[in-house]
Parts: structure tokens; sequence; C-alpha cells
């Protein structure tokens, strides 16, 4: 399960992920994203990126390289994502999907994340 909402006052995407996606849910997830953005009329690099991930579980490779996949190549680029995980080892799948961004980072709190989201 994956819903996206936007708050447009702080140009955020905000992105709530739960138990096991499936490779359509990220493919959805993709397109709610582009809307939310478009909506908030910004282009890429224009956003920031909150995922919220604290219900979901461990995810089948498959799924680690479509998100590694869509966050190489999509065409809206957040200025920074961070994302909140609780569990150490669904932490560790988290930091490798994002090794490919230095302007992300994981995080154990919502306030945590949004701190660092936010900060100059």
């Amino acid at each position: 399960m994956i819903e996206v909402t936007a708050d447009r006052s702080r140009k955020l995407v905000i992105a709530h992920m739960g138990g096991f996606l499936s490779p359509e849910e990220v493919d959805g997830f993709a397109r709610d994203r582009d809307a939310a953005i478009k909506a908030m009329g910004l282009r890429s690099g224009e956003y920031f990126m909150l995922v919220d991930t604290s219900t979901a579980v461990i995810q089948p490779q498959e799924i680690v390289a479509a998100f590694q996949h869509l966050i190489a190549n999509s065409s809206y680029k957040a200025r920074r994502i961070a994302i909140v995980r609780k569990s150490s080892l669904t932490r560790m799948q988290t930091v490798r999907i994002l090794s490919i961004r230095e302007d992300a980072a994981v995080f154990e709190t919502l306030e945590e994340a949004e701190t660092w989201l936010f900060a100059s």
C-alpha cells in the first residue's frame, strides 16, 4: 500500500508505504508523485520528499531494484529525500536503495526527518 499526498505550503510530497509492495504499486507511486508535483506547479528540484515506511516490511529484491531505478531515472528529482524507517534490518535495505543519492537520508522519526529536510 502506497498513499501519496502533498503539502503545497512546504513544497512537500509525502508518501506512506506499508506492507509488501508490488512492482505495480511502485509504478503507481511514481505516477501519483508526479501528479502531486504537477498539481503544486513545481518542477524537478523544487520540492522535498518525505517517505514514511515505518509500517513497511523487508521487500523483495525486485522492489528494491524498482525503487533504485525510479530514483535514478525520474524526470522529477526532489531537492532532498527523507525516509522514516524503524527496524534496523529494513533501514539497511532503505540505505541501499538511497545509496545513489547524496541528498537522501534515513531517520527513525518523522520529526527528525522533517528537521533535516528543511534545514538550510
